[in-house]
């Protein structure tokens, strides 16, 4: 037997931030900080299939969260900082840190494709088949909207300030269009802003979009804070089909079992004759197949109707042998004759009349339906029937009546009972 090979799975990153509408590559340390706000070489493109990609970024590779988590400090510590009236250290510049994920495995079995001729092909054949599953991870920083009345910045600051406002205006209308299902069929502008270019097949592709939002407790900053709730409560209204990015070999895989299990279900139709071709050569379903189909519904309904029609029956027995059992003890009562245990044995022996007489009922109706059919049989045939179904027919009822005979008797022992007690009470 083949041995089964484990899942292989690749991570890589990038970090990267936007200053002043320059894609700044934060991994890169041989650039000192001065340099690194220049303008860069990294260019932004789209693939065939409208994923985004850079060129000219750095990219790490790791193999577990600590590796990724200090590469993430690593990037967060070259990223720019300054100092305003309204934050000491504030981002000058908006941060997204990229995780890249691909993953390798062997394809599982569906299970409507799990019969003799696929358990045959899985053991002559040593090679197992692989699907790659691709995900891309966006973790953005966005830098808090300003105004330059309240920061107080000058020059390069309200320069940066000003840069800011401008992606998050543009990744607004972005949101604003895609929340929109009025606007979503025109022009979305992804490319008013390199921040929105970036974030393009994250907003409305093949993906989610989460936001949290960062707001202050503080009553003058409540303009400040009511606007990023109105600016976050837009993201809610975006909603994206999301499915399983796979490469073309693992969906033309899949494509091809579906294929193989529609095939293979249809050709059982065939054998089974569900299915038939007609004369004219047009395929068709078999009118016996669509009658078993209507006569098994019906068949289903009766037998819901029998059950319920059964704890009626129950019940209504139950009530009867109550009745029965009442009136018997309201007359030894009357009698002076009656007590518990009387009553109880009463009742015990009506109840098991009643399951006699049920029992003798539905003998005498399957006796009935047995001579209707031995009556067409040979006339010595059906003598020998009748007698032995007169046999039958005469064992329930002897049976009812020797319960009767032992409850009467155990009745008369009864009371001489309980005269025996009040005798030796007088």
């Amino acid at each position: 037997m083949p041995t089964t090979a484990p899942d292989v799975l690749t991570n890589i990153m990038c970090c990267l931030q936007l200053y002043n509408e320059e894609v700044l590559d934060l991994f890169d340390t041989t650039r000192d900080l001065e340099t690194r706000k220049q303008k860069s070489n990294i260019k932004i493109h789209e693939d065939a299939s409208g994923g985004i990609y850079t060129v000219g970024l750095t990219t790490r590779s790791v193999t577990s969260a600590a590796e990724m988590i200090q590469c993430l400090k690593l990037g967060a510590l070259s990223r720019t900082t300054a100092s305003t009236q309204m934050n000491v250290q504030s981002s000058r510049s908006h941060a997204i840190f990229t995780i890249h994920l691909c993953q390798v495995r062997v394809c599982s079995p569906e299970n409507n494709n799990d019969n003799e001729t696929d358990n045959r092909l899985a053991n002559d054949s040593d090679i197992n088949e692989f699907e790659t599953l691709t995900a891309k991870f966006h973790f953005v920083d966005l830098a808090g909207s300003e105004r330059l009345k309240r920061t107080g910045a000058t020059g390069d600051r309200a320069k940066e300030g000003i840069s800011i406002n401008c992606g998050l205006l543009a990744l607004g209308n972005v949101i604003s269009a895609l929340g929109d299902r009025s606007k979503r069929s025109s022009h979305v502008p992804y490319r008013d802003s390199k921040l929105t270019r970036l974030l393009q097949d994250s907003l409305g592709g093949n993906s989610q979009t989460v936001m949290i939002a960062c707001i202050s407790p503080s009553d003058r900053d409540f303009m400040e804070t009511l606007n990023t709730l109105k600016y976050a409560n837009r993201a809610r209204n975006i909603k994206n089909k999301v499915v399983v990015n796979q490469d073309r070999a693992s969906q033309q895989i899949s494509a091809l079992r579906t294929e193989i299990a529609r095939l293979q279900m249809e050709l059982m139709e065939y054998k089974t004759g569900k299915r038939m071709v007609g004369q004219d050569g047009l395929e068709g379903m078999n009118d016996l197949v669509h009658e078993n189909s209507m006569l098994q519904t019906e068949n289903s309904n009766l037998r819901l109707r029998v059950k319920a029609m059964q704890e009626t029956i129950d019940h209504q027995r139950a009530r009867l042998t109550q009745l029965l059992s009442d009136q018997a003890n309201t007359a030894l009562a009357r009698a002076g004759e009656g007590s518990e245990e009387i009553g109880n044995m009463i009742q015990n022996y009506i109840k098991e009349i009643e399951e006699l007489r049920d029992k003798l009922l539905e003998s005498e109706s399957m006796n009935e339906n047995l001579r209707k059919n031995l009556s067409r049989a040979s006339t010595r045939s059906s003598l020998y029937g009748t007698g032995s179904f007169s046999c039958a027919l005469l064992a329930p009822e002897k049976e009812a009546n020797d319960v009767i005979e032992m409850a009467k008797r155990d009745l008369e022992k009864l009371k001489k009972m309980e005269k025996k007690k009040k005798k030796r009470y007088v």
